[in-house]
């Protein structure tokens, strides 16, 4: 699933992890190494275990972004799924309006039922 808003300044991406073979913690950090090769004005803001979310880890990061008019700051979460698959729920948008961004990373994560 992708959404992009109207003005495209902001997303959400609900996906299936596709490296079986890393944990949730090690798929934000390949995935932060991966932004920092190749994304302009990359910074890692957090990354680390979710406090309460057994098996859950989330990358905070921001960058240079056209669409988002300057600097854009992400949050990507991977959740475990019951039968152990791995699902990336990220939501990005302006880091000047960062508290809307998390408003609607908790309103995905509320929503989000995975079944693997």
């Amino acid at each position: 699933m992708f959404y992009r808003s109207a003005d495209r300044t902001a997303l959400i991406q609900v996906f299936r992890a596709s490296e079986p073979e890393l944990s949730p913690l090690d798929a934000v950090k390949q995935a932060s190494t991966h932004l920092r090769g190749g994304t302009r004005g990359y910074e890692e803001i957090s990354v680390g275990p979710v406090s309460g979310v057994p098996g859950a880890a989330q990358l905070v990061y921001q960058y240079d972004s056209e669409e988002s008019r300057g600097v854009r700051r992400g949050v990507e979460r991977v959740l475990l799924a019951a039968d152990g698959a791995k699902w990336v729920v990220l939501t990005a948008g302006p880091a000047a309006e960062w508290q809307v961004t998390q408003d609607h990373h908790a309103a995905a994560l509320a929503a989000f039922r995975p079944t693997g």
